[in-house]
């Protein structure tokens, strides 16, 4: 596929060449004749290369949508070929399995909920309960020791017996411990109701994020477009069994028809020639006498060798409208428009002629003579080249000539 603009201009000028000495192979003589002519005028001249594509999907046009949940596909609503927007819903898979699991999921919830509701409400009852019956243990201990100082004073002064001063003694100091382990029985409950609470918040937060799950889980059941485009595969029908592993099930592949590329694989020789910017016109078999356009987007940087011929692959980037009449893996002929220039004087490259190792044109003097011109020439094209010097507009050219056979020719 090496095709060089100079190859494809050599090509040109030996066509039209090769047909002059078909003409005059074999026919001895020593007059010009020309068979065609044509008028020298105005046109576009473009600089072209010739290569080879094809039709690529871009990152992101193509989405295989599957799922994550295993059961039975309840209900598929779509069929290769239809076209469905983003959010559309495309399939079911059965639920009652994580609807089950959701009930249990809330059950849990409101179990977790209501202890959370007893830690709250019992604990701080207790703790009140406790703190009265502290302050009660403290105002009797008062009243012991108030009690106990009197009983000293009368045994003192003789006045009561030794045994009552033993027995507030005694009082005093059993509710001085009754205090303390009421003291310790408030304490232990503050404790609790801090862990329990805490323990009961934590069960509601993980049957909270339990129920979360299945929530998630169920959405797994409902699968949805997730863009616009035409579906281009079904993997399972309704009825079939979805098994979700490791991987996710994919069931549908939809494609973005607006969202398509091209890949054009340049010659090494060629590459140098090729640069972002440059327009692109190509054609499919499927619409043979259809030129499409396109733009070149970048050129990668890594060779891609096939047939131990070393290509670069350039990216043309082509319009939602014209990406819609294509389809992924067309191939493509492309040519790039190197160069071109408009209103020049083109030159028909059939005009050229090789005569003794040197190009040149020859013009009808119109007495039957005809003159040799070497033209200076500018852009060369495919079909035509640019005129510089030498020859002028409405100039009539020989296309096609018989030259006299005693001159020296050089066959191209």
């Amino acid at each position: 596929m090496r095709k060089s603009l100079t190859i494809l201009l050599l090509v040109a000028i030996a066509g039209a060449a090769g047909a002059t000495w078909y003409l005059t192979a074999g026919k001895a003589g020593k007059e010009t004749k020309v068979l065609e002519t044509a008028r020298l005028g105005r046109g576009t001249v473009r600089a072209t290369l010739e290569a080879t594509g094809i039709i690529k999907p871009e990152v992101g046009a193509i989405v295989k949508t599957g799922s994550r949940a295993t059961g039975l596909i309840k209900k598929m609503y779509v069929r290769v070929g239809d076209r469905v927007k983003q959010g559309d819903l495309i399939a079911e898979i059965d639920d009652r399995e994580q609807q089950a699991s959701l009930a249990e999921a809330e059950a849990t919830l409101r179990k977790s909920k209501a202890e959370l509701s007893r830690v709250e409400t019992v604990y701080p009852l207790q703790i009140k309960e406790a703190r009265a019956q502290v302050k009660a243990t403290q105002a009797e201990g008062d009243y012991l020791q108030l009690s106990l100082k009197r009983k000293k004073e009368l045994v003192r002064q003789k006045l009561d017996s030794q045994d009552s001063l033993d027995d507030a003694r005694q009082k005093f100091s059993v509710s001085r411990n009754t205090q303390k382990a009421r003291e310790a029985t408030l304490k232990r409950l503050e404790t609790e109701y801090h862990l329990e609470s805490r323990k009961a918040r934590e069960a509601v937060a993980a049957a909270e994020a339990a129920l979360r799950s299945i929530q998630v889980r169920i959405t797994y059941t409902t699968i949805y477009a997730p863009i616009d485009g035409v579906v281009s595969q079904v993997a399972a029908q309704t009825g079939e069994t979805v098994v979700a592993g490791l991987e996710v099930a994919n069931l549908i592949t939809i494609l973005d028809p607006t969202r398509l590329e091209m890949w054009i694989y340049v010659d090494e020789t060629d590459v140098g020639q090729i640069h972002p910017g440059l327009p692109v016109e190509f054609r499919v078999d499927a619409y043979p006498d259809r030129v499409f356009p396109g733009t070149v987007d970048q050129i990668y940087p890594e060779p891609e060798i096939r047939d131990n011929i070393v290509y670069y692959q350039a990216l043309v980037r082509l319009a939602p409208e014209t990406a819609t009449a294509l389809r992924p893996e067309m191939t493509t002929q492309c040519t790039v428009i190197i160069q071109q220039k408009d209103d020049v004087l083109a030159l028909p490259n059939e005009a050229l002629k090789w005569v003794d190792g040197a190009q040149f044109v020859f013009v009808p003097n119109g007495d039957g003579t005809v003159r040799r011109v070497s033209p200076k020439l500018g852009l060369a094209g495919q079909t035509n080249s640019e005129v510089l010097e030498g020859l002028a507009e409405g100039d009539e050219l020989a296309v096609k000539i018989i030259l006299p056979t005693g001159g020296s020719r050089k066959k191209p």
